[in-house]
Protein backbone atom coordinates (compact mmCIF):
# COMPACT_ATOMS: atom_id res chain seq x y z
CA UNK A 1 0.00 0.00 0.00
CA UNK A 2 3.05 2.30 0.25
CA UNK A 3 4.46 1.21 -2.70
CA UNK A 4 2.72 4.00 -4.97
CA UNK A 5 0.60 6.54 -2.76
CA UNK A 6 -2.90 6.21 -2.31
CA UNK A 7 -3.38 9.86 -3.64
CA UNK A 8 -1.48 9.33 -6.49
CA UNK A 9 -4.16 6.52 -7.87
CA UNK A 10 -6.60 9.40 -9.16
CA UNK A 11 -4.09 11.07 -11.33
CA UNK A 12 -2.68 7.68 -12.89
CA UNK A 13 -6.28 6.04 -13.48
CA UNK A 14 -7.22 9.37 -15.27
CA UNK A 15 -4.45 9.64 -17.19
CA UNK A 16 -4.59 5.98 -18.07
CA UNK A 17 -7.98 6.33 -18.44
CA UNK A 18 -8.66 9.33 -20.61
CA UNK A 19 -6.55 10.40 -23.76
CA UNK A 20 -5.06 13.55 -22.15
CA UNK A 21 -3.02 15.58 -24.94
CA UNK A 22 0.84 14.79 -24.66
CA UNK A 23 1.45 18.14 -23.00
CA UNK A 24 -1.18 18.00 -20.19
CA UNK A 25 -0.13 14.03 -19.59
CA UNK A 26 3.60 15.26 -19.38
CA UNK A 27 2.27 18.09 -17.00
CA UNK A 28 0.90 15.74 -14.64
CA UNK A 29 3.85 13.33 -14.39
CA UNK A 30 5.94 16.12 -13.96
CA UNK A 31 3.68 17.17 -10.99
CA UNK A 32 3.34 14.27 -9.62
CA UNK A 33 7.67 13.54 -9.93
CA UNK A 34 9.17 16.60 -9.52
CA UNK A 35 9.24 19.11 -6.40
CA UNK A 36 11.86 21.49 -7.69
CA UNK A 37 10.74 21.51 -11.34
CA UNK A 38 7.12 20.95 -11.53
CA UNK A 39 6.44 24.55 -13.08
CA UNK A 40 9.05 24.12 -15.20
CA UNK A 41 7.84 25.33 -19.12
CA UNK A 42 11.44 24.68 -20.70
CA UNK A 43 11.41 20.93 -18.96
CA UNK A 44 7.33 20.64 -19.76
CA UNK A 45 7.84 21.15 -23.62
CA UNK A 46 11.04 19.04 -23.79
CA UNK A 47 9.39 15.91 -22.21
CA UNK A 48 6.62 16.36 -24.36
CA UNK A 49 8.64 16.50 -27.19
CA UNK A 50 10.31 13.15 -25.80
CA UNK A 51 6.51 11.55 -25.62
CA UNK A 52 5.81 12.21 -28.92
CA UNK A 53 8.92 11.64 -30.35
CA UNK A 54 9.16 8.19 -28.13
CA UNK A 55 5.16 7.26 -27.69
CA UNK A 56 4.34 4.70 -25.25
CA UNK A 57 1.21 2.78 -25.68
CA UNK A 58 -1.49 2.70 -23.01
CA UNK A 59 -0.71 -1.05 -22.95
CA UNK A 60 2.75 -0.90 -21.41
CA UNK A 61 1.84 2.17 -19.18
CA UNK A 62 -0.58 -0.12 -17.59
CA UNK A 63 2.04 -3.15 -17.33
CA UNK A 64 4.57 -0.55 -15.60
CA UNK A 65 1.99 0.47 -13.41
CA UNK A 66 0.61 -2.85 -12.55
CA UNK A 67 4.00 -4.04 -12.10
CA UNK A 68 5.10 -0.57 -9.80
CA UNK A 69 1.97 -1.48 -7.57
CA UNK A 70 2.76 -5.26 -7.22
CA UNK A 71 6.29 -5.04 -6.67
CA UNK A 72 7.76 -7.20 -3.78
CA UNK A 73 11.47 -6.71 -2.58
CA UNK A 74 13.56 -9.46 -2.03
CA UNK A 75 14.55 -10.61 1.70
CA UNK A 76 18.24 -10.57 0.81
CA UNK A 77 19.64 -7.60 -0.97
CA UNK A 78 20.52 -7.76 -4.27
CA UNK A 79 24.03 -6.26 -4.09
CA UNK A 80 26.24 -7.07 -0.67
CA UNK A 81 27.56 -3.06 -0.64
CA UNK A 82 24.26 -0.88 -1.65
CA UNK A 83 23.11 2.57 -0.89
CA UNK A 84 19.57 3.45 -0.93
CA UNK A 85 18.51 6.88 -2.38
CA UNK A 86 14.53 8.40 -1.71
CA UNK A 87 13.13 11.99 -1.63
CA UNK A 88 11.60 13.28 1.49
CA UNK A 89 8.98 15.11 -0.71
CA UNK A 90 8.10 12.00 -2.80
CA UNK A 91 4.42 12.04 -4.04
CA UNK A 92 4.41 8.69 -6.01
CA UNK A 93 5.98 6.23 -3.32
CA UNK A 94 5.56 6.83 0.50
CA UNK A 95 9.44 7.53 1.06
CA UNK A 96 9.18 4.43 3.93
CA UNK A 97 9.44 2.20 1.72
CA UNK A 98 12.65 2.85 1.22
CA UNK A 99 13.49 3.54 4.82
CA UNK A 100 11.63 -0.49 5.31
CA UNK A 101 14.58 -1.85 2.70
CA UNK A 102 16.97 -0.05 4.16
CA UNK A 103 15.93 -1.93 7.40
CA UNK A 104 15.41 -5.26 6.14
CA UNK A 105 18.69 -5.21 4.11
CA UNK A 106 20.70 -3.27 6.44
CA UNK A 107 22.03 -0.75 4.35
CA UNK A 108 22.50 3.11 4.19
CA UNK A 109 19.75 5.23 3.41
CA UNK A 110 20.10 8.84 2.13
CA UNK A 111 16.90 10.97 2.06
CA UNK A 112 16.94 14.38 0.01
CA UNK A 113 14.79 16.42 2.56
CA UNK A 114 12.28 18.12 -0.12
CA UNK A 115 12.88 16.33 -3.36
CA UNK A 116 10.37 14.32 -5.18
CA UNK A 117 10.08 11.10 -6.72
CA UNK A 118 12.70 11.97 -9.56
CA UNK A 119 15.81 12.78 -7.46
CA UNK A 120 18.50 13.28 -10.31
CA UNK A 121 15.57 15.74 -11.54
CA UNK A 122 15.28 17.62 -8.76
CA UNK A 123 18.91 17.49 -7.21
CA UNK A 124 21.36 15.57 -9.79
CA UNK A 125 24.52 17.52 -7.39
CA UNK A 126 22.40 16.08 -4.34
CA UNK A 127 22.40 12.61 -5.78
CA UNK A 128 26.12 12.84 -7.33
CA UNK A 129 27.62 13.71 -3.59
CA UNK A 130 25.84 10.87 -2.11
CA UNK A 131 27.20 8.73 -4.51
CA UNK A 132 30.68 10.33 -4.18
CA UNK A 133 30.56 10.00 -0.19
CA UNK A 134 29.67 6.50 -0.08
CA UNK A 135 31.94 5.10 -2.52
Amino acid sequence: YQRLKPAAWPLLLRLAASNPSAEDAERAILQLTSRHHADDAALLRQWTAWRLSHPVSRGNALRQLAAAAGFRAPAAPPLQRLLLLNGGGDQLVDPRCSAALARQWQCELAVHPSAGHDLPLDDSAWVVGQLQRWR
